[in-house]
């Protein structure tokens, strides 16, 4: 991996207010190749923080090595965070069947589903959220299935030591281009490894995404995820309004601001992208994924426009604000 292009001043997503900043988000982006070397970038591509969900695809990696033939839509799951939705919910419980596990042995813990309507019919049954509503749910169930394929335990599959997270720990050192113990490790939201990466090291991820070389794991998790946007995320949910947009692209967001975009572009060539939002703001997001696709030369549709709008409405349809968006990229020779 390239590691010689220097960083320069972050980005940034300013919403205003009569004519005021009213606030900012700091923006990290780094633009790669599949070798990993920088095409471009606005703030520090070095940066090393937590990918959170966007880590998902290559999580799902052993499941995809161990299960050739499992469908499409069951991989798209195990690299989804999902809604909650009766068709997400479906799914994961077809993954569970395969490995012979129960929601019970379904380590992520339990929360409402994101899908507003699938949490008011919930709460209209009088029911309490299991852990089959987690929107990790399926990488959980996908995670249990690679253990029984691959022979390993399935209990304590979501521990540091089990030999799983150890092949996922190296899954992420290979394609981001680091030395092992370069990756750091922390513990995610629904308990599995949270992998510490430099944002130009994820980037690299997605760009092998966008160009499997010969890998059909990787060719496979692309094509599923492509296949089955809905799935990955839910309705009005940025992965899956997004990837119909743009032909050839693959996305997973994260948790605190996290964002990665495979594309397979025929002018450029495969590329990788991640950018990472360093208040967490989730509201800055399609900002900074239309503004990237725009200076890659991804042609801005009135469909793609209106996930980032410029000028900001009240609830009574006053116009009240703007939108700016301020990459200051610094592109190789």
């Amino acid at each position: 991996m390239t590691q010689s292009h220097q960083p320069s001043a972050p980005g940034e997503v300013i919403f205003r207010r009569g004519g005021l900043d009213e606030s900012r988000h700091q923006i990290h982006v780094a633009v790669v190749n599949p070798a990993g070397d920088v095409l471009a970038s606005a703030g520090d591509p070095a940066l090393v923080t937590f990918p959170r969900s966007t880590s998902k695809p290559v999580q799902a990696l052993p499941l995809a090595q161990a299960a050739p033939d499992l469908p499409a839509d069951e991989l798209a799951m195990a690299c989804a965070s999902h809604a909650g939705t009766p068709a997400h919910l479906a799914v994961v419980e077809r993954l569970l069947a395969r490995s012979g596990s129960t929601v019970a042995d379904l380590q992520c813990g339990a929360h409402a589903p994101f899908d507003a309507g699938a949490a008011a019919e919930l709460i209209r049954a009088e029911q309490k959220p299991t852990p089959l509503h987690h929107n990790c749910s399926g990488k959980h169930a996908g995670m249990l299935l690679s253990c029984a394929l691959h022979g390993w335990p399935r209990e304590g599959y979501t521990a540091h030591d089990h030999p799983l997270q150890v092949q996922i720990r190296r899954a992420h050192a290979e394609l981001a281009g680091l030395p092992l113990e370069a990756v750091q490790a922390g513990t995610d939201g629904c308990s599995v490894p949270a992998f510490a990466l430099p944002v130009r090291g994820m980037a690299r991820m997605f760009a092998r995404l966008a160009d499997p070389q010969g890998d059909p794991a990787l060719a496979r998790i692309f094509a599923a995820m492509t296949a089955h946007p809905n799935l990955v995320a839910g309705p009005g949910r940025l992965d899956t309004t997004l990837m119909p947009l743009v032909p050839g692209l693959v996305t997973k967001m994260g948790a605190e601001g996290f964002f990665g975009l495979g594309l397979q572009d025929r002018a450029r060539g495969p590329l990788g992208i991640a950018f990472k939002i360093m208040d967490g703001g989730e509201r800055a997001r399609p900002y900074v994924a239309l503004a990237v696709l725009e200076a890659l030369g991804v042609p801005v549709t009135p469909q793609l426009q209106a996930l980032a709008p410029v000028t900001q409405h009240n609830w009574a349809g006053r116009e009240v604000g703007e939108v700016q968006v301020k990459l200051p990229w610094s592109w190789s020779a």
